[in-house]
């Protein structure tokens, strides 16, 4: 039997550029992948929940799977 479990994460601001202006980034989410796999978790990738007029991506979940 598969476990799946889901890891929603909200861009959050860190700065400003040229362009589109602000800057958002996911903090911390290549460590939460990383713990995961090391856990024995199988990252599946990510499904964007809510996105910005600009078409960037404001909320993600991320996928893992485990066999049980």
């Amino acid at each position: 039997m598969k476990k799946v479990e889901f890891v929603r994460l909200k861009s959050e601001l860190y700065g400003y550029g040229f362009g589109k202006g602000a800057k958002y980034g996911f903090e911390g989410v290549e460590e939460i992948i990383r713990e995961r796999i090391e856990s024995g978790w199988n990252y599946c990738g990510y499904v964007p929940l809510e996105t910005r007029g600009t078409g960037d991506i404001e909320t993600m979940s991320l996928i893992f799977q485990k066999e049980e």
